[in-house]
């Protein structure tokens, strides 16, 4: 008696989900084009007339430099120059610019990141209690040549709470 091979159903669920993996894997980089459409931009020109356009990012990377860590932005702006005289001209430029500096100057500089007091906790649940003494948690990061998740953290700390 011939038998015909039917595939497991573990194999088949495999499949379709690697399949689909593949979908979501090549449409998730358009969707994310078309979600990010750029961040606006204007300017003056030097001989008076105006630029419009947009900012289209690639890239938000750290990158080593001669003073340091930097945050480093790429990708392309694009737009309309029109010039003092009326004459409009289509613009569309790469471009690699450090947006901020992850070095504090020194080679052992410190930034407070996260200062966290809690009292002491008393939990009844159903029975089961805790009790927790008070908490203390300094959290600070060290910024120098090589320390980049300290030079990281506290360049976003300084651009989200400046000094005054």
């Amino acid at each position: 008696m011939l038998r015909a091979y039917v595939p497991p159903v573990r194999l088949v669920a495999l499949f379709v989900g690697m399949l689909a993996m593949l979908v979501v894997t090549i449409a998730a980089p358009a969707e994310a084009a078309r979600r990010h459409p750029g961040i606006p931009v204007t300017g003056t020109l030097e001989d008076g007339g105006s630029f419009a356009g947009k900012i289209l990012y690639r890239d938000l990377t750290v990158s080593p430099n001669a003073a340091g860590d930097a945050l480093v932005l790429s990708g392309v702006i694009r737009g309309v120059a029109t010039r003092a005289d009326g004459t409009e001209k289509q613009i569309q430029e790469p471009f690699r610019t450090d947006v901020l500096s992850l070095t504090n100057g020194g080679d052992a500089d410190v930034c407070d990141i996260l200062n966290l007091d809690l009292g002491p906790i008393h939990l009844d649940l159903l029975g089961l209690v805790v009790d927790l003494n008070e908490v203390h948690l300094d959290i600070t990061g060290q910024t120098g040549q090589g320390k980049l998740l300290g030079n990281l953290l506290c360049g976003l700390v300084g651009i989200l709470n400046p000094p005054v």
